[in-house]
């Protein structure tokens, strides 16, 4: 019991820390309980009053075996090249010469209606993976600065947590420019309560300006980055010795020096796929010639409602009700000024 007790106070201690700090990587060959471990502290960070946790897969395990969760399967048709969305309408997010997210009123309700939100990825290039990630950050860091430029103090911490993130936060695997469009809002995300939970099997795989901004939570792991990186990383490190060798679920958390032994995730429920909600069909306008010249003749033909005659009596303009939520002013002004969006209503 006491064991435990402890167990869960290095938990603790290590979500307020993550939370205070910024970000934090989490670096383990396979087999060695990343994912389990991710999924304990999401459930932690879950638990938490005005925190929201966005998480990125690229295989089908968190919708599977997470908690009672909303999650979204993005297609691979769903993120495609600005060559090929010329007549595209809908889109969620678009940059010159690079890629476009479609689907964007789905995607937009879904991070609207849901307070916390599971992102399926079935995305076969690694760009366009990286971009979809980068477009869902985008989004929640436009509305945290908007809220920040209207001074409203309203906190809402944005929990990303990222597995494989060498293929989002490497410059080798993706363009430069993405890459440091991405390492442009890294570099604020704490000062936005924006946090980053990031996983891979290799701190070598991480750019140097993204691994060397996080606190670090290392399991067992390889010879060759044991040699290279973390061999020299934890030289002053009492359990140096210990990295090749860490049981399962034990990872040493590098800011401490400590051994964090994560405990076996147990699932309040089951994920479900977000359905979004139906909307009122209107009205279709006639489309064609025929249809058009058909519908001006019906109205030549039908008689104008006579008009009650004009009176002189002027009326005074009524005041406009101030704005009792601010919500509703960020969205107003957020296309007349930032070309920002809007901050929407937090159904949830």
């Amino acid at each position: 019991m006491a064991k435990v007790q402890q167990d869960n106070e290095q938990l603790k201690t290590l979500i307020e820390d993550v939370l205070s700090f910024g970000d934090m990587l989490l670096i383990a060959n396979k087999g060695i309980g990343k994912t389990n471990a991710l999924m304990v502290l999401a459930e932690q960070f879950r638990a938490l009053p005005d925190t929201r946790l966005i998480i990125f897969e690229d295989f089908p395990k968190w919708s599977l075996e997470f908690s009672e969760m909303p999650f979204m399967i993005i297609r691979d048709e769903d993120v495609v090249e600005n060559g090929h969305t010329i007549d595209v309408e809908d889109y969620f997010l678009r940059h010159e010469r690079t890629y476009a997210v479609k689907r964007g009123s789905e995607i937009e309700s879904a991070l609207e209606n849901n307070k916390h939100l599971i992102f399926t990825s079935e995305i076969q290039d690694i760009e366009r993976q990286a971009f979809f990630i980068y477009s869902i950050v985008q989004y929640f860091y436009r509305r945290a600065y908007l809220r920040r430029y209207k001074n409203y103090h309203k906190r809402v911490r944005i929990i990303f947590s990222i597995e494989e993130s060498q293929n989002v936060f490497d410059s080798s695997t993706i363009s430069k420019a993405l890459f440091n469009r991405l390492g442009k809002i890294f570099s604020v995300a704490r000062n936005l309560d924006l946090h980053f939970v990031l996983c891979s099997q290799r701190l070598q795989d991480l750019n140097t300006k993204i691994r060397g901004r996080t606190r670090l939570l290392i399991g067992s792991v390889s010879l060759d980055d044991y040699e290279l990186k973390i061999h020299r990383l934890l030289r002053h490190s009492k359990h140096r010795d210990e990295m090749i060798t860490l049981e399962k679920g034990s990872f040493l958390y590098t800011y401490t020096d400590e051994i964090i032994r994560f405990p076996k995730f147990e699932p309040k429920g089951f994920p479900y796929k977000y359905a979004e909600p139906q909307r009122p069909q209107t009205e279709q306008k006639p489309r064609g010639i025929r249809a058009i010249l058909r519908a001006w003749l019906k109205t030549r033909k039908e008689p104008k409602p006579q008009t009650e005659p004009k009176t002189t009596e002027q009326t005074e303009p009524s005041e406009p009700e101030p704005d009792e939520d601010l919500d509703e002013q960020l969205e107003q002004e957020d296309e007349e000024t930032l070309g920002l969006l809007g901050e929407p209503d937090e159904e949830w």
